[in-house]
Parts: structure tokens; sequence; C-alpha cells
């Protein structure tokens, strides 16, 4: 196949998913590195920080993308520790990525192929009461636990994040949400291509949030916010959090932003750096982008002027990769995007540092999934489970000495009849059209996916094949059907 139809293939692609489609700590301000070196023998406090639908193009931290905007405080994060070239999500899209990497399991394993439904009881589909938590794990450890942000994986009582390990819960439940109210001076909203108004206008045009505590029996209660732009508001949660709380005792937190997903909107002086970007969809997105980094930047510095400091494990991921069909990022260093599994739709930003164990300014090229997650920080935080993992812990193949172990054989992707394989630099993807041949490519020598090697290597293919159908027999089928 010519690379024009490559090209002209991953355009479709690009376009095909329209169809588918500070309260502070100050009294901790200086700790002595006597004081910080005493804490690496306690169980770790871990952060976990999830963007939505972010791209490894749009960020500066990765690279030079035409589109990349500048990340400080991710650059900062990644000389705190490693940085994965290749770490995958477990799908392209939101909700069954999000609970591969909180189950660290496939989440095929329990039928959760697609999107969570939304409404008010959803069908009682999402996380089901089988599918572990790690969050749960933790909690029973000792942990005292927190989720400001987004959930996306049921509204049923027993699926709340209250239910499943969290002792805290600010956020919303649905797949979006807005960042403040459309008309606000200082916050600018702008209508996607192809979207309309839709991009930016919801049932509620403010923010509107759920807020509940475990054990409490009442409903969760609703909150609303008609001045603070939603990245801010969930920072401040997050950095209140890290600051409180009983000296010693060891904290989870899951900040799990919406931005830079849909409703673009984004504060002006978030945009004020972009102003040569002429497209105003990407300007605000940038400002989007920036809102985020800078949220990074407020919980390091609440962690460092913790006694913890190099004791806390901290990650940055993304749920999947850039919504690139409604005019942001691009298909070039990386091939599709959200809703596709060329790499631009499952790989993501993956950082993660824990500088008490962890080397410092690593770059990694090994393939890692989100799903080795919940393994490395049970197994850092010495909290026992008996909870079966497809994922692994990092922790020991960070160490000096081991960088030429593999980390995972292969890895699988399956959303209906679309799948991928990726084992090592072989990428196996699915091509659905009736009688048509699988695509394989060479991920070394072709990150962007344009040169087929299918008739250059057909053993290569049917390994790939051999494997998915193995990996195929312990899964699921999907428990609801996707709401077209």
């Amino acid at each position: 196949m010519s690379r024009r139809i490559i090209s002209a293939t991953l355009n479709a692609v690009c376009l095909a998913a329209l169809a588918l489609a500070s309260a502070e700590h100050a009294s901790a301000a200086t700790t002595s590195p006597a004081e910080r070196k005493s804490t690496t023998a306690r169980a770790p406090n871990i952060v976990l920080i999830v963007a939505d639908d972010l791209g490894i193009p749009d960020l500066a931290t990765y690279g030079a993308s035409p589109v990349a905007v500048p990340t400080p405080n991710l650059d900062r994060l990644a000389h705190r520790g490693v940085m994965f070239q290749r770490g995958y999500a477990n799908a392209s899209v939101c909700s069954p990525s999000r609970a591969g990497f909180l189950t660290g399991q496939y989440p095929q394993r329990h039928g959760f192929e697609f999107l969570t439904p939304e409404g008010a009881d959803a069908g009682r589909q999402g996380l089901a009461p089988t599918q572990r938590v790690f969050a749960a794990d933790l909690k029973r450890g000792g942990y005292r636990t927190a989720i400001f942000g987004k959930w996306h994986l049921g509204s049923t009582p027993d699926r709340l994040p209250t239910a499943r390990g969290f002792d805290e819960f600010l956020g919303f439940l649905p797949g979006e949400t807005a960042y403040g109210r459309a008309g606000t001076p200082g916050l600018t909203s702008v209508a996607a291509p192809y979207l309309g108004t839709r991009s930016f206008e919801r049932k509620v045009d403010w923010v509107q949030l759920m807020k509940h505590r475990a054990g409490d029996p009442r409903p969760p209660e609703v909150v609303t916010d008609d001045k603070t732009y939603l990245t801010d508001l969930l920072t401040r949660e997050a950095v209140r959090f890290i600051g409180t709380g009983p000296r010693g005792q060891p904290y989870f937190l899951y900040l799990a932003h919406l931005a830079p997903h849909s409703p673009f909107q984004a504060l002006d002086a978030d945009m004020a750096p972009f102003a040569d970007i002429k497209d105003p969809v990407r300007r605000t997105y940038a400002g989007m982008i920036r809102a985020l980094d800078r949220s990074v930047g407020a919980v390091l510095d609440a962690i460092e002027r913790s006694p913890d400091a190099d004791n806390t494990i901290v990650i940055f991921t993304a749920d999947n990769g850039a919504a690139t069909y409604m005019g942001v990022s691009d298909c070039d260093s990386l091939a599709g995007g959200k809703l596709s599994y060329f790499e631009g739709g499952p790989r993501v930003p993956f950082l993660m540092s824990w500088p008490a164990r962890w080397p410092r300014g690593r770059v990694e090229p090994r393939n890692v999934s989100l799903m080795d997650i919940a393994p490395t920080v049970l197994a850092a935080s010495g909290v026992k489970t008996d909870a079966v993992f497809d994922g692994v812990d990092l922790t020991p193949r960070m160490q000096p000495g081991r960088d030429g172990e593999t980390i995972h054989e292969a890895l699988f992707f399956r959303t209906g009849p679309e799948y991928a394989v990726v084992s090592g630099d072989w990428k196996l993807l699915s091509n659905t059209r009736e009688g048509a041949f699988p695509w394989l490519f060479d991920l070394s020598a072709d990150p962007s996916e344009r040169n087929l090697m299918t008739f250059a290597k057909p053993d290569v293919v049917r390994d790939l094949q051999a494997r998915f159908r193995a990996w195929e027999t312990g899964m699921k089928p999907s428990a609801w059907t996707p709401k077209q």
C-alpha cells in the first residue's frame, strides 16, 4: 500500500470519530534532609494526575511537535523521575481506559469494552463490583484516599467513587462538564469544527459538581461554582488534601482532570502566550494545556513543602490521545488519535517519579501499560492484595542493570471489531473492511505508521494474530451495547 493511501486512511481515521461521535499547609514549608530521609522507610504517598484526551504531540516535554505547548512543570516532573516514551492506555476512549489503570487489569476481563452510558442509573453499567479498584486496597492498608474530578465509571450507588475505596469525592460522574459559564469575563469559549455550539454547551453551563464522603448515607451533595475555572478548582482541592490529614498517615490522591477534553474553554490569561496561534480552537486548547501544566506545578509545590517529598510517588498520564477530529493536535508525529488504535489513540504521556527509589531524569523506551500503575503502587505501599493483575510492578524494572529486560511481551487492545497488538517494535492493527488484510508497522523505524510491512513480514503477522486470539480466550464479550 502506498504512502498516499495510508495517509488518506489516517486522515479518514481522524475524521471517522465524527460519526462515532490555595488552602495550603504552611507549617511544613521547610524540612531538613534528615527529616526527609527518615520518611523513606514509611509507605509512600501516591499522587495520580490524569489528563483527558491529551496527546504526546501536545506536550513540549515529549519533543518538538509543531503543535506542542510549553509544559515546564511536566518537564520538572520528568526531571524528578522517569519519562516513558511508549506508555499505552488500555483503550483509546475514556471509560475502559480508566477501568484498566484503576484495576490493573484488561477491562475486557469484565466485559468493560465501551464508554459507560450516562444517565441517572446508566443501566447499572460501568465498573462492576467484581472489578477491584486499587484505592480500596490502599484504604484498607491505612491510606486516606480522595478523588477530585472525572469519574465516568458508573453512577449507581455501588459504582460511586466513595463505594470503591475513596474517602472523599468532589467531581462529576459523566464524561464531561463545563469549565465555567460561557460569557464570563476572562473566559473564552469556542466551538470546535463540525460540532457547532455542542462543543461547549451542556445541560449545565457552569461548574456543577457532586460532593460525597464514604459512609455518608445521604445522596451526594450538588456543588455549584460560577466563578472558579474547573481546572483550578480541582487543583485547589488537591493542594488542600495534600496539606491536611494526620501527620505520618500516607495518602492516595487521584486528580482526574477534564482538561483538555471539550468543551474548549480557557482563561484568557492562559491563552495570552499563544497569540501567534491563529486558529481559535487550537489557541484555546493550548491555554487549557497551560492551565493543566500549571496545576501540575501547584501539586508539585505542595508536595515539596511536605516532609515526605522524596517519598511521594507522582504519576502523570492521560486516559487516551488527543481528539484530533476536533481540529486539535495532529496526526503526523503519531498517527490517528482518540477513538483509533493508531499510535495517537492509546499511546499517551506517562511520567512517574519516586525520588526515594527511582532514578531521576531517565527516558524509558520500553513498552509499558497504564495497567502497571496498580501493581506498582500497591507493591510500593506494602499493602497485601489478592488481586490478579495484567500489569506489572515497574519499580524493580527501573533499577540499575535491568534496563534490558522486556516488561511486556505483548499488549492487546480491542473495541468491538477494532483491535491492535503491540509486541516489541511490532504493531498489528486490524483493518475492518470486508476481506481486507491487517496492517503491520515497525514502530522503531516508523513511529508515524506510514510504511506497511504486512507483506514483507507475514510470519510476524501470523504470530501476532495468534497471540491476539489466545488473549481473547481469557476475555469476555462486552457487557453492554455502545450507544450509537
